[in-house]
């Protein structure tokens, strides 16, 4: 008999948790649910749902659905018109800005050209006139400077159209100190006539003047090349704020389209919002109506999982995962926990005699019994088997786990429960084994449930009807 009622416990034990995943499944699908209303409010949903939700009688509005408007395309174009002419301005800018300091640059660099030609031709003439050639002493160092000027004019307009007459000032330039060189050598001999006439030749001077005349050319090309790249960087800006102005009209364009479909769109999302709020309404008391039903039968396996049938007492599915707690509790705490075993005396021959629908009262009677002596929160009794019971007093001194055994004893005698067949009394009686400590270990507790189960074989081997305490091992 106690096989079946234990077996009927575990298979009891195994329905709440289908239950909870039943009631897991509603609430999923009441947030999914959820989900898809919040997220797609202008959507209606299905016939079904619409014929279950929505209260007979009452219509739904019609929903125009209404062709995609054009003001997306529109706000594309102009976001990226006004990119583009952004980008292109800032090109511009750069670019200008790169070309003005290239120009000063060259403009600097024609300027130096021209000063420095004109010291170094006078203090070649001083030298010559004054037939001193130490006013020629920093010839060098100035020729120098010029060709160092010249090279780096000619690298920065290498790319534009002045770059050919750069070039030809270098080849007139280097045509020039030949000459000159020649005055030098005359000036080394103290051929001051010949350095005299060399200097005042006529080709000399006509290469000097063409030299000068090519030089204000340059300058002058450079400032007409200058103005014409300024115009065109001045029209390239003009076409950048052109474009800016359309590009901007474009996003005036499209936000005002754009504020219309959100109106249109506002107006009916709260002509849909009352049937959403409807079906929602409906749909939450029906999952709420289910989910409270799930609940309760969740509740009720769950005592019936714990609970043994016949006696009302804990069962022991219960008692071990009770016991376990109690257990772990006891040792973070190091407090005492005592445990009482107990056994109805010759209960088959309570059977035998009496038959098995009596034997069922008897036991009832005990578990009322072990019910009443039970009262402190945290004290738990429960049937362990058949005719064996058991009771755990947590935080309890071994003298108050013997009141309690002693206590259960005298109760028992006084139902007065008849036990014809009975050799220690006329009466039902019970045998008690009690242990008490303060575990340890993690194996301390299936040592004092077994100190227990050894006082409860110790109280039988000594005549029955009485208590035991278990002794230390």
């Amino acid at each position: 008999m106690s096989r079946f009622v234990h077996s009927h416990a575990v298979a009891l034990s195994a329905q709440p948790s289908r239950a909870a995943l039943t009631s897991g499944k509603s609430k999923r699908v009441l947030a999914r649910l959820r989900r898809l209303f919040q997220a797609r409010p202008h959507r209606w949903p299905d016939s079904e749902l619409q014929s279950r939700f929505v209260p007979s009688g009452e219509t739904t509005p019609h929903v125009s659905t209404r062709p995609e408007s054009p003001f997306l395309s529109g706000l594309h174009l102009a976001v990226l018109l006004l990119l583009l002419t952004i980008a292109v301005g800032l090109y511009a800018d750069v670019k200008s800005e790169q070309m003005h300091r290239q120009h000063l640059k060259i403009q600097a660099g024609l300027e130096g050209m021209v000063r420095l030609h004109q010291s170094v031709t006078n203090e070649l003439a001083t030298a010559v006139i004054e037939k001193n050639s130490q006013r020629a002493a920093s010839y060098g160092r100035l020729h120098t400077q010029l060709e160092t000027t010249m090279q780096e004019v000619q690298a920065l307009t290498q790319h534009m159209a002045l770059a050919a007459g750069i070039r030809a000032l270098h080849e007139e330039q280097r045509a020039l100190r030949a000459q000159e060189h020649q005055v030098f050598a005359l000036m080394r001999d103290e051929q001051w006539d010949g350095a005299y006439q060399t200097l005042l030749s006529g080709d000399y001077v006509l290469a000097l003047k063409v030299y000068e005349i090519n030089s204000s050319s340059a300058v002058g090309a450079l400032i007409s090349e200058l103005s014409s790249q300024a115009q065109q960087q001045d029209q390239l800006r003009q076409i950048t704020l052109v474009l800016r102005l359309v590009a901007v009209l474009l996003l005036l364009w499209a936000g005002w389209r754009y504020s219309r479909r959100l109106k249109a769109e506002l107006a009916e999302q709260l002509r849909l919002r009352w049937q959403v709020s409807a079906i929602n309404q409906a749909l939450e008391e029906k999952v709420k109506l289910r989910t409270a039903e799930l609940e309760t039968a969740n509740q009720q396996l769950e005592l019936l999982s714990t609970t043994d049938g016949l006696t009302g007492l804990a069962n022991r599915r219960r008692f071990d995962q009770y016991w376990a707690n109690e257990c772990q509790r006891a040792l973070r705490q190091a407090s005492p926990l005592a445990v009482i075993m107990l056994d109805v005396d010759h209960f088959k021959a309570y059977n035998d005699h009496y038959g098995h629908q009596q034997g069922d009262d008897c036991l009832r009677r005990v578990g009322e019994v072990l019910q009443a002596s039970v009262r402190r929160a945290g004290e738990l009794a429960a049937r362990y088997g058949g005719e064996e019971f058991v009771v755990i007093l947590p935080g309890v001194s071994q003298q108050q786990a013997m009141d309690v055994a002693q206590g259960i004893l005298v109760a028992m005698r006084e139902a007065s429960l008849s036990h014809a067949s009975s050799p220690v009394a006329k009466m039902v009686t019970l045998s008690l084994g009690v242990a008490v400590g303060a575990p340890v270990a993690t194996d301390a507790c299936a040592q004092l449930l077994k100190m227990a189960d050894d006082a409860l074989y110790a109280a039988k081997n000594q005549g029955r009807n009485r208590v035991v305490l278990a002794t230390s091992p």
